[in-house]
């Protein structure tokens, strides 16, 4: 299994890693494999200048609130939301006070906030699935380079197909 902290920002897991070592990484792997099924990257993704941005406790976890606010709206399918019931909280553990997010389903669009809803008779707060920050890191590394990959080898492949023009 492959060992990853925050101070490696080129640390790769898979969701099949995650998922596979039960709750070492994350309190719920099968919602967080759930969740995580919903994020619709595209190459235009790779673009996005919020990823530049510091992902460690320097920046004050401003990776987190830059990617769950600010980018997870745009690339989260709004329907498979709404098939998980519309909301789903995560906590990112180890990010402090930075590291509590829900995303909802609004008006047919995605939402997120920071916190989490509570308990209506205990007042406790409520997470579908909580996720080491040093993990959550790593699994977002993997998809963008999994994406890059894909993206450098269609741009290779349409480079080296005949050319259609006449």
């Amino acid at each position: 299994m492959l060992m990853i902290d925050m101070r490696n920002s080129t640390a790769r897991i898979t969701m099949r890693e995650i998922t596979a070592a039960g709750r070492r990484y994350a309190s719920s792997p099968i919602a967080l494999a759930s969740f995580m099924a919903g994020v619709r990257l595209t190459p235009e993704v790779l673009l996005e200048g919020a990823w530049r941005s510091s992902a460690g406790a320097a920046g004050n976890f401003a990776f987190f609130r830059n990617l769950m606010l600010g980018l997870l709206p745009q690339l989260y399918d709004v329907r498979h939301l709404e098939a998980l019931g519309g909301r789903f909280a995560l906590r990112v553990t180890g990010a402090g006070r930075h590291g509590d997010f829900t995303t909802m389903a609004v008006n047919r669009r995605v939402v997120t906030l920071t916190g989490l809803p509570l308990d209506e008779a205990s007042g406790a707060a409520i997470a579908d699935a909580s996720v080491r920050a040093d993990v959550f890191l790593a699994l977002w590394n993997d998809m963008l380079a999994d994406l890059a990959e894909t993206t450098l080898a269609h741009i290779a492949a349409a480079r080296s197909a005949p050319s259609q023009t006449r």
